[in-house]
């Protein structure tokens, strides 16, 4: 059998499609590579396929623990980082460390000198977008919608909400938002 690059939009079209067999033939693999690496892909989704809401300080440590079990890929939607950002931050770093696709979108005004070379050092793509004030993160097969940003304010001290979910069409879904912001924003 050749050897796949499974790249998070090749996981995503196997995991939504009805027929495994064909994603295997597309691919010129057998359909007990496509399960395997389905299985893998689902599970770095901690807490099945429901909803779980979240407050204040949870939140900042569920999206550390999304973040850790990332395997493939981190997308995040942040109006604002704070400079220092809070820890959750580290675990945005150490997840491109691993070699995860880390991709970030934050508002425009919110760029620092600081935070761009971390950004750049640490090998996170990043771009601005003018208008962002929508607050999400996508890890694999989880997302958490909710009103936290990667700031200490948010981390220690904030009122904060948010639903964690792993449904994979609505994550799917929330994939899909995030890559229409990601073309409409600009690179760095």
């Amino acid at each position: 059998m050749k050897r796949i690059a499974w790249t998070p939009d090749r996981l995503w079209s196997a995991l939504l499609s009805d027929d495994k067999a064909r994603v295997a033939a597309t691919l010129g693999c057998g359909p007990s590579n496509v399960y395997a690496r389905l299985q893998r892909f689902r599970a770095t989704s901690p807490g099945g396929s429901g909803f779980r809401h979240v407050v204040d300080r949870d939140v900042h440590r569920l999206m550390a623990g999304m973040l850790d079990g990332a395997r493939f890929e981190a997308l995040a939607a942040v109006a604002f980082v704070s400079s220092p950002p809070p820890p959750v931050f580290d675990h945005l770093l150490a997840a491109a460390g691993r070699g995860v696709q880390v991709r970030l979108l934050f508002r425009a005004d919110n760029l620092a000198g600081g935070l761009v070379r971390t950004l750049q050092r640490g090998g996170v793509d990043f771009r601005t977008l003018a208008d962002l004030h929508a607050k999400f993160l996508i890890t694999d097969t989880t997302a958490m919608n909710g009103s936290a940003n990667f700031t200490q304010a948010s981390a220690e001290r904030a009122s904060e909400v948010a639903t964690f979910f792993s449904n994979p069409l609505l994550v799917h879904d929330l994939r899909a938002v995030f890559y229409d912001y990601w073309r409409r924003a600009r690179p760095y």
